[in-house]
């Protein structure tokens, strides 16, 4: 469950990372994403073809979810759609909480 749906920044390195509230969806392997009826075949590391990626930015989320098999389905407001589909070979997807902000004390949640 995100904290925040909206899109707080993106990412881009080695990994590419959407960072929703404390949320941080990391995408480390090739993925799909459809904006508008056009589909996008974008891999993290081919930093010269993330523009549609980019251009999430600003948005915010109305579903995140995976299926059983392992593939992540991000749909935002707007009617993107960006799907990860699971890699045996590396890390393909991930979802985390980032407990605390550079500058901020860091703080388990449970407290």
């Amino acid at each position: 469950m995100l904290d925040d749906s909206s899109l707080s920044f993106i990412r881009i390195d080695h990994q590419s990372r959407l960072r929703f509230g404390r949320t941080e969806v990391m995408i480390g392997s090739p993925f799909v994403l459809e904006v508008g009826g056009v589909v996008h075949h974008l891999n993290p590391q081919r930093w010269d073809g993330l523009g549609p990626l980019v251009a999430l930015y600003p948005s915010s989320v109305r579903w995140l979810w995976t299926s059983p098999e392992g593939a992540l389905k991000v749909i935002f407001h707007h009617g993107a759609v960006l799907t990860v589909s699971p890699d045996p070979s590396t890390t393909a997807w991930s979802v985390g909480n980032v407990y605390a902000e550079t500058g901020e004390p860091t703080q388990d949640p449970s407290d």
